[in-house]
């Protein structure tokens, strides 16, 4: 029998990658012999390397122009070689919805005004859902069954992860066993909380015995510097924004007690690593994209214009404080609760 192999079109984002990896593990269980390749991401493809279910990972760049054309020719070249069985198409664009029609017989994708032509199993774009839940539906067309499917989210960090986020950590004096990480920024401004917020849970974890260490992108570091500069006591709080990968940040999560997130990769990494997670909420919906980890608690403070999905918060307030409205109203009190029902 030929080995069937099939494409996925990933997704841009950690978070959003991480939440298709039930769908690809269900795939992989109903067809053990198969190969799975996924297009995903430059910044998401680093996640699928280690995936036990996935065969290849392209990296998909990102061009414009003519430039982008002469990308997705070459794309579509090296693709076509593979002879795929089927194509699952999770992005909602246009174009690679049209690279989809040439290099499949079986193609199945998001149905819009733009793409419903291109696909022969076309995909409601249902929205209320949790996006596992949605992603799990593109693969409905192949039988596959409730038995192969679960909601746990694929990502195992390895021993050298743990190792050099040990390593990271010997600099600072910091002890593994006592370690919280915080990760308060987003590509999204609107779900971002207030860093007075995250500096007065530091300095009450500080109080317990507990090391602080701050994460995030490059693009995180104006408010991560903001966070430590309001800690008072710096000796139990580490800053380690703009210097983490993928990796070291699997492996901090991993030998840590406790992370605290906004709607972010790392709050989704740490839901596929099962470490206790406190997750705040405000401009997304947790119903939606929230964490599905057994030792989650979720602060969703509900106002008048709660989950707007917006990337920016419109609001008059927004500009003077630098943070939405729905985030402003979690306070210290919703963490130190938080914690006790985790019981650390």
């Amino acid at each position: 029998m030929q080995t069937k192999n099939f494409l996925i079109f990933g997704l841009n984002y950690i978070g959003d990658v991480l939440m298709l990896t039930p769908a690809i593990r269900a795939l992989k269980l109903k067809f053990p012999d198969a190969n799975i390749y996924v297009l995903v991401s430059e910044t998401a493809a680093p996640l699928l390397y280690r995936n036990p279910d996935v065969f290849k990972v392209i990296e998909r760049k990102k061009h414009k122009g003519i430039i982008n054309i002469i990308y997705l020719y070459k794309l579509y070249k090296e693709l076509k070689k593979y002879n795929f069985y089927a194509c699952i198409n999770f992005l909602a664009s246009f174009e690679f919805a049209f690279l989809s029609f040439f290099i499949s017989k079986k193609r199945i994708g998001i149905s819009n005004s733009k793409t419903f032509l291109f696909y022969n199993y076309k995909i409601k774009n249902d929205r209320k859902i949790h996006n596992i839940d949605r992603a799990l539906k593109f693969i409905e067309v192949f039988s596959i069954t409730e038995k192969y499917n679960s909601r746990q989210l694929i990502y195992i960090p390895s021993e050298e992860d743990i190792k050099t986020a040990i390593n990271l950590l010997k600099d600072s004096n910091v002890h593994k066993a006592n370690i919280v990480i915080f990760s308060p920024g987003s590509t999204r401004s609107s779900k971002e909380a207030n860093p007075e917020l995250f500096s007065l849970f530091a300095e009450y974890l500080n109080k317990l015995g507990y090391y602080v260490i701050i994460t995030g992108s490059k693009k995180d570091i104006p408010l991560a510097d903001k966070i430590y500069r309001l800690i008072s006591d710096k000796k139990l709080t580490v800053n380690l924004t703009g210097i983490t990968n993928i990796y070291m940040l699997g492996g901090l999560i991993k030998i840590s007690k406790l992370v605290v997130a906004v709607d972010n990769g790392v709050m989704h990494l740490a839901s596929a690593i099962n470490t206790p997670l406190i997750a705040l909420f405000g401009s997304t919906d947790p119903a939606i994209c929230g964490p599905v980890n057994d030792s989650s608690y979720v602060i969703d403070k509900k106002t008048d214009c709660y989950h707007c999905f917006l990337n920016t918060c419109d609001k008059e307030s927004f500009l003077k404080n630098d943070y939405p409205d729905c985030m402003g109203n979690i306070e210290l009190y919703d963490l130190t609760d938080a914690m006790k029902s985790l019981k650390i």
